[in-house]
């Protein structure tokens, strides 16, 4: 893709890609598909604010499980349809990160880092507490049937159309004149403030666009589950979504796309292999690191750099 237009080959061409992994790939494919579009864009809502932004969050799952519980609560609390329930999982992450995002911006560097880690831990606090409301530490089960009941292939097809557009929204978003100013407050925020514009208004902006995002990708996480548990806005996924970023790739609007596919399938096909997984993982995201601190989007450009400075025989 351009800086500027979407090449709509590569759109075409990975969506064509994906319907094939979900029609070829047997039992278990769908769902694996699934969770690795749903874990892109939660990866990508967050690549929003680390590589374009500037802006290191410690707490990001929280808008993804509230994405979830907006799902859940919706439907077994106040017993609207869950078409309904799909928008208020984005709703409520979007309101909660406006929220957030207003004390955070206040502060920069590490301490941004630390704020935010501080609303994670009071978003999982409260959802794991709060007995009820949210059912406390056993999560909402049972307020809908996984996938809508739908056919788990049907279902991947669903979500698929639906990362695709926020994924496209993403991309007219860091290219229009939004985008620009997001990146120029990360670079110099200082300079953005000269010229007359609020850096913290920025800021602002597109924490709450990142958290609605993720809120997006909790709600369906919700639905292709039919549960929703704390731990969805825990520690433990926002470290999900940090290695996720960069292991694909800072500076690289493809980062969250790549180093989500990579994640799932290490995740899901290391432990059947050896019991200390985390390790190997550990250890396969260092080397990513050292062999291409731009991870893997980086090192693909630069390899394609390489070939292209070639001459040829």
């Amino acid at each position: 893709m351009s800086a500027a237009r979407i090449d709509w080959r590569i759109v075409a061409a990975g969506c064509l890609a994906v319907l094939a992994a979900i029609a070829l790939g047997g039992r278990g494919g769908a769902p694996l598909v699934t969770e690795m579009l749903l874990m892109a864009l939660f990866a990508s809502s967050l690549n929003l604010l680390m590589s374009y932004g500037g802006m290191v969050s410690f707490g990001h799952a929280a808008f993804f499980g509230l994405g979830a519980y907006g799902l859940a609560l919706a439907v077994s609390r106040f017993g609207l349809p869950v078409a309904a329930g799909l928008a208020c999982g984005p709703l409520l992450a979007g309101l909660l990160a406006l929220v957030f995002g207003t004390l955070c911006v206040r502060l920069s560097h590490i301490y941004f880092a630390m704020l935010t880690l501080a609303c994670g831990q009071i978003t999982f606090t409260v959802l794991f507490q709060w007995y009820d409301f949210t059912g406390g530490d056993t999560g909402i089960t049972g307020f809908m049937a996984p996938a809508f009941g739908l056919d788990e292939r049907w279902f991947a097809v669903v979500v698929l159309g639906v990362v695709v557009a926020c994924l496209l929204a993403l991309w007219r978003v860091v290219n229009a004149p939004l985008g620009i100013t997001i990146r120029s407050v990360g670079e110099d925020p200082e300079r953005v403030s000269a010229s007359g514009l609020n850096p913290r208004r920025v800021q602002l902006t597109a924490f709450v666009i990142a958290g609605t995002l993720a809120g997006v990708a909790g709600s369906l996480f919700a639905a292709l589950q039919g549960n929703a548990f704390p731990d969805y806005a825990g520690l433990g996924f926002t470290l999900d979504s940090l290695i996720m970023v960069v292991l694909g790739g800072l500076r690289s609007f493809g980062g969250g796309l790549y180093g989500a596919v990579i994640y799932v399938l290490l995740r899901n096909y290391v432990p059947l292999l050896v019991t200390e997984w985390e390790l190997v993982i550990g250890v396969i995201l260092l080397l990513v690191v050292l062999w291409s601190p731009e991870g893997f989007a980086g090192g693909l450009q630069r390899i394609g750099r390489r070939l292209r400075s070639e001459p040829r025989p």
